[in-house]
């Protein structure tokens, strides 16, 4: 589809790369529309799927426009910022179970990714500190949703395959994320946060119309 590839081009393109200059630049009102703008590129496909084609995706939807606005918030204020992900990971959750109920591979899933994030929590439990029930919470939250979505991956074809890869991609970009929160790191860094980010989110977005 002509018009889903221009959305990732604007999304790429355009909203990615200024999203990290007036970043650096400190204009974070700018920085935060333009990141905001990136993730409701995800959400329009999902949007005119709920609309014309399937209403299970409205639910899909939701979770989106919650990420929309926590890609603003986050900008200005991190706790209520990474609330609204966790209420857009709820909204994933229970999207991606109503396609694909548990199954074999969401435990195995579950296991792997479950005891990866409880170690990575222990390795830097240091410059966690006392944020760590915050993070627990909040790491426990993103398992579950990129668990439900990898355990799409053998139904709905294409759709399937889209959402897990969509959810691979969401917490490798999460566990870049925690690590520069914790740890200096180059400007690269931010750049591999946000390709895999914005990636997970329009697959996400995208596969809605290919149920």
């Amino acid at each position: 589809m002509i018009w889903t590839a221009g959305l990732c081009v604007v999304c790429f393109g355009i909203c990615l790369p200024l999203f990290l200059y007036y970043k650096k630049c400190l204009r974070l009102h700018l920085a935060a529309a333009y990141k905001t703008l990136g993730t409701l590129c995800a959400f329009l496909p999902a949007l005119i799927a709920a609309i014309r084609l399937e209403p299970a995706c409205w639910v899909c939807a939701a979770a989106l426009l919650l990420y929309a606005f926590a890609d603003y918030v986050l900008e200005f204020n991190f706790m209520l910022g990474a609330g609204f992900f966790m209420a857009g990971h709820i909204c994933a959750i229970g999207f991606f179970l109503r396609l694909s109920p548990v199954s074999a591979l969401h435990l195995v899933c579950l296991l792997l990714l479950g005891a990866t994030s409880v170690y990575v929590l222990y390795l830097w439990r240091k410059p966690v500190g006392r944020r760590m029930p915050f993070f627990a919470v909040y790491v426990a939250s993103l398992v579950m949703m990129c668990v439900c979505a990898i355990g799409c991956f053998p139904v709905h074809g294409i759709a399937g395959i889209l959402i897990a890869a969509g959810g691979a991609l969401f917490y490798i970009s999460d566990f870049f994320l925690f690590r520069r929160l914790l740890f200096p790191a180059d400007r690269i860094v931010s750049w591999i946060i946000m390709i895999t980010y914005y990636a997970a989110l329009l697959l996400f977005g995208i596969s809605c119309l290919m149920l």
